[in-house]
């Protein structure tokens, strides 16, 4: 009995009518995956049709196949089957079909209605994969149409109940399994900075940390089987190479678990085996797989995320903190079969920082593969993106990207539905940009060609280190592809064997998918075995194809030795070390993704050069232009013939000086920015400004005009007319261009209300000087200010000037704007302080 069973009357009661539609929680390890489908058969839904059970991942699709199969009892693909890419298990006998969620993205592409499905089973939506949501958006739309009696039954370990039952509408069923979860003993163990060889204090690499709290872990006599998840492959190889030389660690097997690893590896590393041991997974088994034996998890508390900027159109790919339900999930393979450990290697008050459930994979993920079904299903044009009946709508800035990528495609029409290109390219089962290139190689005469670069590009790296074998190099290659494919062919020639691939640097299983991904590709077309590809005779075509299908990935060298490059959408990043574009200037770049680790960089590869004759015949869009441009070094502005596709500037050739309406602005901006300095915009000019900027503030009804930033800009253009370098504005004088800023009485105003000078009361005259802020200010020594007993003032007696009172050795005793009250107090004062050290200077008590 496994807790599910507890429900099983409720369930069949629930389900017992067709259009049933089912809400189901129940915990990790409680047996709805494998249970649930057969008490489907039982209700009656096997006489109706296939009923599909929706799995996130492959894997978990394939194991709990086999699982039902064996509990049916059947063979596996009679009874009881899977779908998953690259490899299927099923019969007309086919009752219980597990697949992935792309699978029946692609079944409902094809076959709109799922005739011959008489329901359909989501399991873990809680992941939230733009897939998964796309599909139970399609089918609850069915059921509501065309199929009232499609069942519908959706399930997970954590689920927002209130969210999902809101969404399927209130006739839906909610049931609840509790189970029986055995206490898991949880430990936070946050890394301990320690000192590296650069001697600066880090936290220890994960697969160190794995390392430690697992010899921790095993002191424990019932630990069990321990399950380490770790954010991806990488990560993995590091913690197995490093365990696998622990002299404490002799007792016990390691095996890794991840999405790259041939089935056979997978199946080995969660069947029981003779002695205890280590698993070191991704998030492949945080749900639906459950491992027998496991009493103990080590969680990192990190996934490997691929995420998609729509800004940028990149593709990213970080390490993220799990959500709290994840790591739930991962702590509950601890407690299934008995009390069990599970070790944290973050802390408590991080984990009550960390976001309760996953993020929608449709804010992650690039959505225009969503939007070309969602055009084939029925909706139209991009109001018909957003009224579809979304779980989690995309923003609009993640809708516009997605519709401007299928526009640069040519998949839909002026009037927002499926061009003759979109409807083509629905026919592969492909990214858009990949079922655009497999279209451009039909036009073209290269599908072999084109069909082996869209199954590299859409497979798994099968460079293990990340560059293929110098053996697999020509010097002729003109395109990335062109090794890669190599590699592939050497690993065909190799039978695919492990060891043998390996000593190429070739993953054999990736190189053994992406070949019968290729096949597929051409297979499905002709029905007759495809020609090897010839990528010297099909060079035209294929760069061609190459432009139109990744328009918006054109790229230009930063410079004939630079490893970095430009991009279209003011994009730039790092070419990727051995590609055919550090042999070149212009090239088509089909990978550019951004890579966290200790930095974040944006890499380009997969690069395929072409030159402007290649781009302007696949576009027809390139552009030539007049512009002018300063030169740094000697200058002086010139005149240039670029050449431009959309932003990206391919050709940029100087055509000598630049006509002096266009050189002014470009001189106007250097002096702006202060790289160039005008001798005579000195001290006068700033005083000038401040002065009227002062009296235009004092006596508003002189209307006189401002002289503020814009205006600053204005006279220095003014100043630079009809000049094309520094040599002709250096000297250039400043004054006469300001005094034309006035009228002939706004001359005679300023100086008379903000005057430059002024006499004191008592004979004295003082040259005045006006501050930032406008305000005037003079400075006298205090004997040479006797007899004057108020305060100066100026704008029609407005304004006080402050009287900067100067010591008998120049420096400043006071500043003030009441003279009255200086020589009442501060005199005095003056006097006691200096009197005795300025014995020659007249001190005399009544001033």
């Amino acid at each position: 009995m496994l807790p599910i069973d507890d429900i099983r009357p409720d369930f069949l009661s629930a389900a017992s009518s067709p259009g049933a539609r089912i809400l189901l929680s129940a915990p990790t390890g409680s047996g709805k995956s494998t249970r649930i489908p057969g008490m489907m058969l039982e209700a009656g839904w096997g006489e109706r049709g296939t009923v599909l059970v929706v799995q996130p991942r492959r894997l978990a699709a394939r194991l709990l196949a086999g699982y039902v199969a064996r509990q049916y009892p059947c063979p596996l693909g009679q009874e009881v089957g899977y779908a998953v890419r690259f490899d299927s298990r099923q019969s007309s006998k086919t009752r219980i079909l597990f697949v992935t969620d792309g699978i029946l993205e692609r079944r409902l592409t094809d076959d709109p209605e799922l005739r011959g499905i008489s329901a359909v089973i989501f399991d873990e939506i809680h992941e939230r994969r733009l897939s998964g949501d796309l599909c139970l958006a399609r089918v609850l739309d069915l059921t509501r149409t065309v199929r009232p009696d499609l069942g519908l039954v959706v399930m997970s370990a954590t689920l927002d109940i209130d969210q999902l039952h809101a969404y399927l509408g209130p006739e839906t069923a909610i049931l609840r399994a509790h189970g029986k979860m055995y206490p898991v003993e949880t430990e936070y163990m946050p890394p301990r900075p320690v000192r590296d060889s650069r001697g600066i204090m880090a936290p220890p690499p994960v697969w160190q940390q794995c390392a430690d709290a697992l010899r921790s872990l095993i002191r424990h006599e019932n630990c069990g089987d321990i399950l380490i998840f770790l954010p991806g492959a990488y990560e993995i190889r590091r913690t197995a190479e490093l365990l696998e030389h622990a002299s404490w660690l002799k007792d016990r097997d390691i095996y890794p678990l991840h999405g790259q690893l041939s089935p056979e590896a997978q199946n080995k590393a969660v069947e029981c085996g003779t002695r205890p041991r280590v698993i070191i997974s991704t998030n492949i088994a945080e749900t639906s797989l459950t491992i027998e034996g496991v009493r103990s998890v080590i969680d990192s508390g990190t996934a490997r995320e691929a995420c998609w900027d729509p800004r940028r159109g990149i593709s990213t790919l970080h390490i993220v903190p799990i959500s709290q339900a994840q790591a739930e999930q991962r702590k509950g393979r601890a407690g299934r079969l008995s009390p069990g450990y599970c070790i944290r290697l973050w802390s408590e008050a991080d984990h009550a920082r960390r976001a309760p459930f996953p993020s929608p994979e449709v804010h992650r993920a690039d959505i225009s593969a969503a939007y070309l079904n969602l055009l084939a299903w029925g909706q139209k044009g991009r109001e018909g993106m957003e009224t579809f009946h979304w779980l989690d709508a995309p923003s609009a800035e993640e809708s516009e990207r997605a519709w401007q990528l299928l526009e640069d495609l040519g998949a839909v029409t002026p009037e927002g539905t499926l061009s003759s290109i979109g409807r083509r390219m629905l026919a592969y089962p492909l990214a858009p940009v990949l079922a655009r290139l497999m279209i451009a190689g039909e036009d073209e005469n290269c599908q072999p060609e084109m069909a082996a670069i869209a199954a590299l590009i859409q497979g798994e790296n099968i460079l293990l280190g990340g560059e293929p074998h110098d053996s697999l190099k020509e010097p002729d290659d003109y395109t990335d592809f062109q090794a890669e494919w190599r590699a592939v062919e050497k690993a065909r020639a190799l039978s695919f064997d492990p060891s043998a691939c390996n000593k190429w640097g070739i993953m054999a299983r990736a190189a053994r998918e992406i070949d019968r991904a290729w096949e597929q590709l051409l297979r499905g077309r002709e029905g007759t075995p495809p020609p090897a590809p010839d990528f010297h005779r099909a060079r035209q075509g294929i760069t061609r194809a190459l432009v139109e299908s990744f328009a918006d990935r054109i790229a230009a060298r930063n410079g004939i030795a630079a490893n970095t490059a430009r991009l279209t959408r003011k994009r730039s990043g790092k070419i990727a070390s051995g590609s055919v574009a550090l042999k070149g200037q212009l090239f088509v770049a089909a990978e550019v993704a951004e890579i966290g680790g200790r930095g974040v960089e944006t890499k380009i590869g997969r690069c395929t050069l072409i030159t402007i004759d290649d781009l302007k015949t696949a576009t027809g869009s390139l552009i030539e232009e007049t512009a002018a441009a300063y030169d740094k070094q000697r200058k002086r502005v010139f005149r240039h013939l670029l050449t431009r596709y959309r932003d990206l500037i391919l050709e940029d050739r100087e055509k000598g000086d630049a006509d002096p309406e266009q050189a002014a602005p470009l001189l106007t901006e250097q002096v702006v920015a202060g790289t160039l300095s005008l001798d005579h915009w000195d001290g006068h000019v700033e005083q000038w400004i401040r002065r009227l900027n002062g009296l235009r503030q004092w006596m508003p009804e002189l209307e006189l005009p401002s002289f503020d930033t814009e205006d600053r800009l204005v006279a220095i253009a003014m100043i630079c007319e009809g000049a094309i370098g520094y040599k002709d504005i250096k000297e250039r004088q400043v004054m006469p261009v300001l005094r034309e800023w006035l009228s002939p009485w706004q001359r005679e105003a300023l100086d008379r209300y903000a005057p430059t000078s002024l006499q004191l009361s008592n004979g004295q005259n003082v040259k005045l000087r006006y501050r930032e802020d406008s305000t005037p200010v003079f400075g006298l020594k205090a004997q040479l200010l006797f007899g004057v007993r108020e305060t100066p003032v100026i704008a029609q007696g407005k304004i006080k000037v402050l009287a900067e009172i100067l010591a008998p050795n120049q420096r400043p005793w006071q500043i003030t704007d009441n003279l009255a009250g200086f020589w009442k107090t501060g005199y005095p004062q003056m006097k006691k302080d200096l009197a005795g050290r300025y014995p020659r200077q007249k001190w005399p008590d009544d001033v």
